[in-house]
């Protein structure tokens, strides 16, 4: 497959080149100008990402052979090394020299230059991280390679952000792009918000809004938590993209994420869809917030294994107001004896051990 890639490689490369000529004699110049940078810009970008990507499948074929070893992506490679030398000792073409780019940082109030060579370093670790958790044949141990990557990549800082923004919002593949969000929140960058939003407000491919959603609500800024409040306010919008961001609310203190969620659990009662993750968001806060819930979901006709969780967590928050529910509970003949024992283990234990 990687083979196959190359020869379109060298198309995309064309057609940068192409580009830079395809204004030429039409329209205002500034306008003609500004057109040519955007669209030679888009498609070296896209080369780039390309070639990164056909790198990391051919050092994972290379790592697969008989007698190969572990990889070490901890250390310097040799696509690395192609990646920081000048692009005219690559191939052989002059070349400008590079001007570095500006790029995203862990503060929105500051930014840092990034050179085309860190940014390349950066793709090249993110292709060999999604190669690596595709990856079949490796078991378990491509998880723990695929944190390692993810580590190196929180290591590289700006850079790691300017790859990721790129290839999210210049790729063509939406596996990559799917990825390319996730870690967008997981690594925390913030000038990420505007991407983010866009795609989950713009884009067709209700996966990729999806894992926008998941990279949102991990962004965990100031900034985020409106965008976040708009989306679980709206009936209308998928369950999941609405449940991120609930979780999102929810984790940074706001009231309308604990209401998300328990909205989200309701609704899903006949579908089941969501159902498991809002509840597991709401026991994990593990604070007084959810106790509401919890206590009505302690008498409620939904799944015993809910219900018995839910009167687990009471117990674990020593909720002195549900102490008459979970009497009664502990009492009532027509209750599944799992329930029933359950109930009476609380109430000894909110009651510090008496009976």
């Amino acid at each position: 497959m990687g083979r196959l890639l190359w020869p379109l490689a060298l198309v995309v490369t064309f057609c940068v080149g192409w580009a830079a000529a395809a204004f030429i004699g039409t329209g205002p110049a500034a306008v003609k100008e500004a057109q040519q940078h955007e669209t030679v810009t888009r498609l070296q970008q896209q080369v780039d990402t390309l070639q990164a990507r056909l790198r990391a499948r051919e050092e994972l074929a290379a790592v697969r052979q008989p007698g190969a070893g572990a990889p070490r992506f901890g250390a310097a490679s040799a696509s690395d090394e192609r990646t920081s030398a000048p692009a005219a000792a690559r191939d052989g073409r002059p070349q400008a020299s590079p001007t570095p780019m500006p790029a995203v940082s862990s503060s929105p109030s500051r930014t840092t230059a990034v050179s085309p060579a860190q940014v390349q370093a950066a793709l090249d670790r993110f292709y060999r991280y999604l190669e690596t958790t595709n990856d079949s044949t490796a078991g378990r141990e491509r998880w723990r390679q695929a944190r390692e990557l993810v580590d190196e990549l929180r290591a590289m800082g700006p850079a790691a952000g300017h790859a990721l923004m790129q290839v999210l919002s210049t790729g063509n593949d939406t596996d990559e792009r799917r990825a390319a969000a996730r870690l967008l929140g997981q690594l925390q960058v913030a000038q990420a918000l505007p991407l983010l939003k866009d795609v989950i407000e713009r884009d067709i491919d209700l996966l990729l809004r999806r894992a926008a959603a998941a990279g949102l609500r991990q962004l965990q800024t100031p900034e985020s938590l409106p965008v976040l409040e708009r989306l679980v306010a709206q009936p209308t919008e998928d369950r999941f993209v609405r449940l991120s961001a609930a979780v999102g609310l929810a984790e940074s203190g706001r009231p309308l994420g604990v209401a998300g969620l328990t909205s989200i659990f309701d609704e899903s009662t006949n579908d089941g869809r969501g159902r498991e993750l809002a509840f597991r968001a709401l026991a994990n806060l593990k604070d007084e917030r959810p106790l509401p819930f919890m206590r009505q979901l302690a008498t409620s006709q939904a799944e015993p294994g809910y219900r018995l969780q839910a009167i687990r967590y009471l117990s674990a928050q020593g909720d002195q107001q549900a102490l008459a529910t979970l009497q009664t509970l502990a009492q009532a003949p027509n209750e599944q004896p799992s329930i029933r024992d359950a109930a009476a283990q609380a109430v000894s234990v909110i009651n510090g051990g008496k009976k």
